[in-house]
């Protein structure tokens, strides 16, 4: 049985092997799509997609058809803050690649866009979805819980204000945990070895049993992806 399940994960940046890691590799273009798709195993699942920091260098038509081979679609999304596309054409991705994934989850980044990518996702009919990193609006939280889709906590909630207060607000029931590995933050290589201190301060925080706490992420994380452990 796995232990700690990583929602979001640049895995193909990595390659290393995280024994009792059960791991969703995301992806950023054409290039890393195809090396997450090649990482498939018993404990990565794969997603292909175009990051939207990645808009504005990449053709979409040649990841689309990448799709049906991945377990997810992910990381893909908006981004208002950092994307160098303009608006109009992150959302011609986004709505391109949700369009092609056929009910797969959908693995958001939505820095600065949280309301526009869950309305897209919601425009679309989609069933299952993780809003990554999220830091967004409190007073999406309850519609986030209500369309059925999850946030992740990353391992910036030890000292992420605006994550602390998310984490604080959230239902248990939408809650994951991710390292957002093989991404550089602050100095630091992020890496799923990363999550057992965030399940720390997440069961002090929620004043939960750690080992219980666990046992929520795993059920979480099975309804998310359609898997059974």
């Amino acid at each position: 049985m796995y232990k700690y399940f990583d929602a979001h994960c640049h895995y193909s940046f990595l390659r290393k092997r995280y024994e009792g890691y059960f791991i969703a590799a995301v992806s950023m273009d054409y290039q890393s799509s195809l090396d997450t798709l090649s990482l498939k195993s018993d404990n990565i699942l794969v997603g292909v997609g175009i990051h939207p920091w990645r808009v504005h260098e990449e053709d979409i038509n040649r990841v689309l058809p990448l799709i049906n081979r991945a377990d997810f679609v992910g990381e893909v999304g908006l981004d208002y803050r950092f994307a160098k596309a303009s608006r109009d054409l992150q959302i011609a991705y986004f709505e391109r690649q949700i369009e092609e994934s056929k009910g797969k989850l959908i693995n958001v980044h939505a820095l600065d866009a949280w309301e526009d990518a869950f309305n897209i996702l919601i425009k679309h009919n989609v069933k299952r979805a993780i809003f990554h990193w999220y830091t967004g609006p409190l007073t999406l939280l309850k519609d986030i819980e209500g369309a059925g889709y999850f946030i992740s906590i990353n391992p910036s909630v030890t000292f992420q204000k605006k994550h602390q207060n998310v984490l604080e607000k959230a239902d248990l029931r939408i809650l994951l945990t991710e390292s957002d590995g093989g991404y550089e933050y602050r100095g630091k290589l992020l890496e799923p070895t990363d999550i057992p201190e965030i399940l720390i301060y997440m069961s002090k925080v929620l004043g939960l049993d750690e080992d219980y706490l666990i046992r929520i992420i795993r059920d979480n994380y099975a309804r998310a992806f359609s898997i059974s452990f």
